[in-house]
């Protein structure tokens, strides 16, 4: 079946993301949620797009979005998790680094992920069990992580505004070249999928909106994404739909190594 679900989200996900990118030059319309996060009408236009066309197309299946909650049942078989607008604040000041992100829970499981970044026009899409793809310019090509595995070579990605002491710490092990820092969790997998970079380090707790669709891509591809201290991502939806603590995303090649030397990196 996620194969038929795939043909109904990737259109919806791309008709969000021509949206979003419509909206990129004109003049901001945001304000602050109450936890003081920033949203944009390109959010909630996106948000509207995607909650709409799959509550439409799947009745059944329950849907969390980052803007409107948990809509459904919690124990529905099928969960869709929207981040209509991931990097909110780099769209807001018109600079790279944001997209569009929807993924699937089965009982929970990751199963099913589409991120589309608008700005450069790149599909990204996974199915469990079926490989990792990317469109882009009108080709369509399978994804598969890169094979560096000494420290000193391998890439890293990482958020705007991540620490400096912590920066600091973390070169001490990876040694290697740096991309510029970059918003989105989907664009950074983007460039572990895509083979520029090999490593990814959250500052910042993220929340399930923000993981589960490159999670699925990130893995078919045959990299890793867990918590920074190894511990797999749990998808609890009786919780907030927040992931407690901080995430790794990597090629695979050394991984639990890597777990094993950034453990407490951030004083947690």
């Amino acid at each position: 079946m996620n194969d038929q679900f795939l043909k109904i989200a990737r259109p919806l996900a791309l008709k969000a993301s021509r949206e979003v990118l419509s909206l990129l030059h004109q003049p901001i319309q945001q304000h602050r949620k109450q936890d003081n996060s920033l949203v944009t009408e390109a959010d909630l236009r996106s948000d509207a797009i995607l909650r709409e066309g799959l509550a439409k197309a799947f009745p059944d299946h329950a849907i969390v979005t980052e803007e409107n909650g948990l809509i459904g049942p919690r124990d529905a078989e099928y969960v869709w998790l929207i981040d209509p607008l991931d990097g909110t604040k780099a769209f807001a000041k018109g600079l790279p680094g944001f997209s569009v992100m929807v993924g699937l829970l089965h009982n929970l499981r990751p199963t099913m992920g589409i991120v589309v970044d608008p700005l450069e026009g790149r599909l990204y899409e996974a199915v469990r069990g079926q490989g990792a793809f990317q469109e882009f310019k009108g080709n369509r090509e399978p994804l598969s992580v890169s094979i560096r595995d000494r420290f000193e070579d391998m890439r890293l990605v990482v958020s705007t505004g991540f620490p400096e002491e912590a920066m600091k710490r973390l070169r001490t092990t990876l040694k290697g070249s740096a991309l510029a820092s970059i918003n989105s969790v989907g664009i950074k997998v983007g460039l572990v999928v895509r083979q520029e970079a090999d490593v990814y380090v959250s500052h910042h707790p993220v929340h399930y909106w923000d993981t589960c669709a490159p999670q699925v891509i990130l893995e078919e591809a045959g990299g890793v994404f867990t918590k920074i201290d190894g511990s797999p991502l749990v998808y609890d939806l009786s919780s907030d739909f927040a992931h407690a603590g901080l995430t790794l995303a990597t090629n695979g090649a050394r991984h639990a190594e890597l777990v094993s030397k950034l453990s407490g990196l951030f004083g947690d």
